[in-house]
């Protein structure tokens, strides 16, 4: 009897481990894959003219020191946009506002500087700055990227060419930072998707640092909210609007993270993702939310994934353990040895990259657990 029952939990967990599997392949491949397929047979959006009397709000919204926000706007001024037509706002955080003299003195008039809503923090900035500006087409940008000259005029025609009511740039990424590793193939990747997903509807997502959209469809954005280029989309999507993606549209971050950094800008990532469900849990409902297929193998897939691979890791061991003891599985096990040792010994450099490698994966995985316990607590604060 005992044998029976111990027999049917190690099938059940199999099959568990195998749902779990599938789940992860049915998103992290099949999804993209069948993206593809569907982007392919959709015409390509058709442009607007090229823009020459659509009047644009840049907006950065920040709490970074003076001088680097004066370095910003003079890059944005540079842009190959008629300039009668442009205006610049900085949002100046309301925790920073101590500092607005500086902030004058620094921009000498060259942006239009507001201070940001209380109680702080990035969503609150925005809110302040979209209420002073007067373009039809609202750009917002970050304060350490910088623009093409023809991002907005880009950004302008693409909006202009009808069906979309917001559109994102293309964040370029600094090549020391992602070539080559996990990280880029990562960001390869999402790219991919955005692009996929702007050709058959709607990105779920845009950059921070390049997006842009029609004024009259802003909507204002929750007091302490963490990822308005999460709730601007989906808004948008969820009221009947098209998303797309502008990959001709650039911006430029030529910062490079430690693992420290970049892991903590993630789970400020993941933590918004979970914030948006807790908040707005219609975004969690097919029927209410357009883009829920995109949604959930976009976005909360990433949240999933680590659960899901402990799922399938626990499952699956019990059938791993009975499997050492064969020779085949040692044979295979001294090989995948020798394999590393002769690799070590004959490219070490090699070795190392590929250990760095393996490590930034087990970071990956640890970044949902990070977020997963930070909406657990309800823990909102990490801009």
């Amino acid at each position: 009897m005992r044998s029976n029952t111990a027999r049917g939990q190690r099938f059940a967990l199999i099959i568990l481990s195998l749902v779990a599997l599938a789940i992860l392949m049915v998103g992290w491949i099949g999804y993209p894959l069948v993206g593809t397929l569907l982007a392919k047979r959709r015409p390509a959006p058709r442009l607007g003219r090229i823009p020459t009397d659509t009047t644009v709000s840049v907006i950065i919204a920040s709490r970074d020191a003076p001088d680097i926000i004066a370095h910003r706007v003079r890059d944005i001024l540079k842009t190959d946009y008629p300039r009668e037509l442009l205006e610049v706002i900085v949002a100046v955080d309301a925790t920073a506002l101590n500092a607005l003299n500086n902030y004058h003195v620094a921009l000498l008039g060259s942006a239009s500087i507001v201070p940001g809503d209380e109680p702080g923090g990035k969503a609150a900035a925005l809110n302040a700055g979209v209420r002073h500006a007067t373009g039809e087409v609202l750009v917002f940008a970050d304060s350490r990227q910088s623009f093409a000259p023809d991002a907005i005029p880009r950004l302008v025609e693409f909006l202009g060419g009808g069906g979309f009511g917001a559109a994102s740039g293309t964040l370029v990424l600094a090549p020391e930072r992602y070539d080559r590793t996990v990280l880029g193939l990562f960001w390869q990747y999402e790219l991919h998707l955005r692009r996929v997903e702007s050709a058959i509807h709607s990105i779920v997502g845009v950059s921070g640092a390049i997006y842009a959209l029609e004024r009259s469809l802003w909507t204002p954005v929750p007091a302490n909210l963490i990822c308005d280029d999460l709730f601007v989309p989906l808004t948008l999507a969820m009221d009947g609007h098209r998303v797309g993606h502008c990959e001709e549209a650039r911006a430029f971050d030529p910062r490079h993270f430690g693992r420290k950094e970049e892991f903590r800008r993630r789970v400020r990532t993941l933590t918004g993702v979970l914030q948006l469900c807790a908040w707005r849990p219609a975004i969690l409902s097919p029927w209410q939310n357009p883009v829920w297929i995109q949604f959930t193998c976009h976005k909360l897939l990433r949240i999933v994934t680590p659960y899901l691979v402990l799922i399938a890791v626990v499952g699956l061991l019990p059938w791993m353990l009975r499997c050492i003891p064969q020779p085949w599985f040692l044979w295979l096990a001294a090989t995948a040895l020798l394999a590393i040792i002769g690799l070590s010994l004959i490219r070490p450099a090699a070795t190392r990259w590929l250990a760095s490698q393996v490590v930034w994966v087990v970071w990956l995985h640890a970044v949902p657990i990070k977020a997963s316990l930070n909406a657990f607590r309800r823990d909102w604060n990490v801009w």
